[in-house]
């Protein structure tokens, strides 16, 4: 790993506290335009994803997960236990130092630890603090897990998703977790250039089903202007044709 002074983001310090995707697509981002991600993870175990197969070996012998690799890269780790105090003692250290937070625990974790925006806020006035969840940090559903899938069904994509007809079809990527860890990225520099003019930071709700309402303006807006909800189309178009896959005689080929 590493950052050319060149790369737009070189010089920004970022610490993730990130599990499986969503939060850790975020950091990745970060990364990838050059800054200095340091992700936290669990003593032994680490972020669930190290476990997650393809496993290969590197040039040592070790054996990592393509899947964790495909979100982590470019970051440095280091190993915390937030159940001890003076672990999390040193966290709020390494946050008086850096630009960026990004966390994707359930809501109200890390506040209850001291980790919270409005505890390090004071101590950083221009920290920037993302906080990833599957409903948002208010509301009647906030304090509930979700999964990728869980934010697909809830949000209505799968309704829109297979064919008319079928039974609901969660799409192939999950775009719960990486439309949120897009957002994230994306609101995270507009903050950043703004702490940069002003030297106040800002707090960051980001929600995966915010998200994925969001990239689905087309299907909310045919529903708010003609009262009908969208149906599934399979690969077709609402509008144009031909503009589908079709079963060829020796494999499928598309028409747009």
């Amino acid at each position: 790993m590493s950052f050319k002074k060149e790369m737009p983001l070189y010089g920004m310090k970022v610490l993730e506290f990130g599990q499986i995707a969503a939060g850790p697509f975020a950091g990745s981002l970060l990364a990838d335009l050059g800054a200095d991600v340091v992700k936290v993870e669990r003593p032994k175990i680490g972020d669930g994803m190290r476990s997650w197969p393809p496993l290969s070996e590197n040039s040592e012998g070790e054996s990592y997960s393509e899947n964790f690799a495909s979100l982590n890269r470019n970051k440095r780790s280091i190993v915390a236990d937030l159940k001890n105090n003076e672990d999390v003692d040193l966290l709020k250290k390494l946050a008086t130092t850096c630009d960026v937070i990004i966390e994707n625990f359930r809501p109200g974790v890390l506040p209850r630890l001291g980790l919270g925006y409005d505890d390090l806020c004071l101590l950083n006035p221009g920290l920037v603090y993302c906080s990833i969840s599957g409903f948002g940090q208010t509301g009647p559903y906030a304090k509930k897990g979700a999964f990728d899938v869980t934010i697909q069904g809830f949000s209505g994509l799968m309704s829109v998703t297979g064919n008319d007809g079928g039974t609901p079809v969660k799409c192939g990527v999950p775009v719960g977790d990486f439309c949120a860890g897009l957002y994230a990225g994306y609101t995270i520099l507009a903050r950043l250039m703004q702490a940069k003019k002003t030297g106040n930071g800002a707090y960051i709700d980001c929600s995966m089903l915010g998200g994925l309402i969001g990239v689905a303006a087309l299907q909310t807006s045919e529903f708010f202007g003609t009262g009908k909800a969208p149906k599934a189309l399979g690969s077709a178009h609402p509008r144009n044709a031909p503009y589908r896959a079709f079963r060829g005689s020796d494999d499928y080929f598309i028409i747009a």
